[in-house]
């Protein structure tokens, strides 16, 4: 349930590789079976582009919002904006706090945002130009309140 798009590829790829290998036994054996495609089951992908990961607290529940961070990881990857300043975000959970959609508070040395549903934690996040860090040690360093637009 916690997997991210970039562990899920990983999995894939190494079964891809033993399903290859079986591939070509069959096809060099001639034991192939052809099954056609269901077109009523085709679906479209769009390409991911680098907005499709800003989180909109205001509007997506936690439950849509952790989705998005785990799938979209490690690209193009999940953002907010802290004073126009562009705010990656690794991982969140969920709060007991009580916070407004959009709201953000720093309780306990902890980076709080109100979403739809609920209250989030925002657990690792790297603001623009330095590194990625647990909220805690990011709060420490603050010098101004942080506050999401």
């Amino acid at each position: 349930p916690d997997e991210t798009g970039g562990q899920l590829y990983t999995r894939l790829k190494f079964q891809a590789a033993l399903s290859l290998n079986k591939f070509i036994t069959k096809a060099l054996a001639d034991e192939l079976e052809f099954t056609p495609q269901d077109e009523s089951q085709v679906n479209f992908a769009p390409t991911l582009k680098r907005e499709d990961g800003y989180l909109d607290f205001k509007n997506e529940n936690f439950k849509d919002l952790k989705n998005k961070v785990r799938a979209l990881a490690p690209w193009p990857g999940t953002y907010c904006l802290n004073e126009d300043k562009r705010v990656k975000v690794f991982s969140i959970e969920k709060d007991s706090s009580q916070l407004s959609p959009g709201e953000t508070k720093i309780i306990d040395k902890k980076i709080l945002v109100g979403a739809k549903d609920t209250a989030l934690r925002l657990v690792e996040i790297q603001l623009e130009g330095k590194k990625k860090s647990f909220d805690k040690d990011i709060v420490n360093g603050l010098k101004k309140d942080f506050k999401i637009n």
